[in-house]
C-alpha cells in the first residue's frame, strides 16, 4: 500500500564563482581506475580536550579488481587540519569486484568494508585489526572473511553499533543473491563479537533489486533497509525480533534509483531518484506514515546519499550539472546547492557529517571522469 504522499518542489540554486570556492575540494592522490567508492567517517572525545577524527574512503581498484582503503586522521594535537592520506590495499585476491559498502566503528575509529565478489559468488568483511596482525595478505592490517559464499551478487551495505556488553562491535550486512535459474533474494546477516554470523532472508523471489552501499540503518539496536526494486518501487524494511522477521513497506512505486537510508533517535529518512528527480522520504512516528517529497529536478545518475544532522534534519549528496551538489532540510524547507565548479565531477557521491564542530560540515567524496577520488570539505 503506497502511503503518505506529499509532493514539494524546491527551488536549486547553483553556486559558481567566489561562493563555490568557498568548499575546499582537492584529489585523493595515489586514487585513480576507481569504480565503487564509499566513505566512513567518527570521531570520539577521549576527555580532557583530546579527541580523534577518523575518516575513510574505500574503494575498488578496478585495473586489478583491488579493494582499497585512503585513511586520514584529526588528533587534538593538530587541530588545525587533517593529516595526510594513507593508502592501503585491502584485499588484493578479489576476481571480480562488484560493489563495496564501508562504516567505521565510533568507539575505536575501527574500520568494516563489505564486498562482493561475483566470480565466486562471495560476500567477504575485512576489519582493522591493525599491528600487521590481519590475514588479508602479508603483514595485513585487515582480517577478511568470508560471510556467504552461494549466489552472492553486486552491491551489499554493511553498519556497525559497539556493544558494551561485549566490549565489541555488532556487525550487520544486508547483500542480494540470485541462483543459476534466476531467483533472487535480499539477504540479511549479523555477527555478534567473535561469534559465527547469522544469516536470514528479508525478501524471497523479488525482481532486480538496486542496494546502495549505504541502504542499511540503525535507529539504536533495529536495523532497516532501504532498497529499490523493479516494478515494485522504492520500500524499506524493518527487523524485529526475532531476527528472522522483517516487514516490508513500499514507500514509492515510481521509485526506481539507489535508494540511501539513515535512521536516529526515531527519524527515519530515505533519498533516492525517480527518472530525473531526486525524492526524500520521512517517516511520521505520529501518523506511522511516509511522506514523499521532491527535492531537485533534473539531476544526474542514479546515486544518492543521506546523512542525518545533530539537528535531527536530513542531508543529501547528489550529483547535478557535471559537478556534486548537497540539498538540507531546514526549518524554510529544503536548499539545494552545487559546491564546486562544474568540472566533470560528482560520480558517485557519498556523504558524511563532521559532527565535531560546533555546526556540521559536509564532507562530499566522488569521483571526476578520469576516475580520480575527490574530497569535497564544507
Amino acid at each position: 500500500m503506497l502511503k503518505g504522499f506529499r509532493f514539494t518542489m524546491a527551488a536549486a540554486v547553483l553556486l559558481v564563482g567566489s561562493e563555490a570556492m568557498a568548499w575546499s575540494t582537492s584529489p585523493i592522490h595515489g586514487t585513480g581506475a576507481v569504480g565503487h567508492t564509499a566513505q566512513g567517517y567518527a570521531w570520539k572525545d577521549w576527555g580532557g580536550g583530546a579527541w580523534s577524527k577518523w575518516h575513510s574512503v574505500a574503494y575498488g581498484d578496478t585495473a586489478g579488481d583491488v579493494v582499497m582503503v585512503a585513511r586520514q586522521e584529526a588528533h587534538s594535537g593538530s587541530p588545525s587540519g587533517w593529516l595526510p592520506w594513507v593508502i592501503e590495499t585491502v584485499d588484493g585476491s578479489v576476481n571480480f569486484l562488484d560493489g563495496l559498502s564501508m562504516t567505521i566503528g565510533k568507539e575505536d575509529g575501527t574500520e568494516f568494508i563489505a564486498y562482493v565478489d561475483v566470480d565466486t559468488y562471495r560476500l567477504k568483511v575485512a576489519r582493522r585489526v591493525g599491528g600487521n596482525a590481519g590475514n588479508c595478505g602479508v603483514l595485513s592490517q585487515w582480517d577478511c572473511e568470508t560471510v556467504d559464499s552461494v549466489d552472492v551478487v553486486r552491491t551489499p551495505s554493511i553498519e556497525v553499533r559497539y556493544d558494551s556488553g561485549i566490549q565489541d562491535y555488532v556487525v550487520y550486512v544486508v547483500y542480494t543473491t540470485e541462483t543459476s535459474s534466476g531467483v533472487r533474494s535480499l539477504k540479511f546477516a549479523r555477527k555478534t563479537g567473535g561469534n559465527p554470523w547469522y544469516k536470514a532472508t528479508i525478501k524471497a523471489n523479488t525482481n532486480h533489486i538496486r542496494l546502495a552501499s549505504d541502504a542499511i540503518a540503525l535507529d539504536g539496536t533495529t536495523p532497516f533497509v532501504a532498497f529499490a526494486e523493479t516494478s515494485v518501487g522504492v520500500q524499506v524494511s524493518q527487523n524485529a525480533l526475532p531476527f528472522a522477521i522483517w516487514t516490508t513497506t513500499l514507500i514509492d512505486a515510481n521509485g526506481g534509483g539507489y535508494a540511501s537510508m539513515d535512521a536516529r533517535s526515531g527519524r527515519r529518512e530515505i533519498a533516492y531518484t525517480s527518472n530525473n528527480d531526486l525524492k526524500s522520504a520521512s517517516w511520521s512516528s505520529s501518523t506511522a506514515t511516509w511522506t514523499v517529497s521532491t527535492v531537485d529536478t533534473a539531476v544526474e545518475g542514479s546515486y544518492v546519499s543521506l546523512v542525518i544532522d545533530d539537528a535531527l534534519n536530513p542531508q543529501i549528496a547528489y550529483r547535478k550539472g557535471s559537478a556534486p551538489w548537497l540539498a538540507r532540510l531546514g526549518t524554510s524547507g529544503w536548499s539545494t546547492m552545487g559546491t564546486v565548479t562544474p568540472h566533470a565531477a560528482g560520480f558517485n557521491p557519498s556523504l558524511q557529517l563532521d559532527t565535531h564542530a560546533a555546526t556540521d560540515k559536509a564532507i562530499l567524496v566522488h569521483c571526476n571522469s578520469y576516475h580520480v577520488v575527490h574530497a569535497t570539505y564544507e
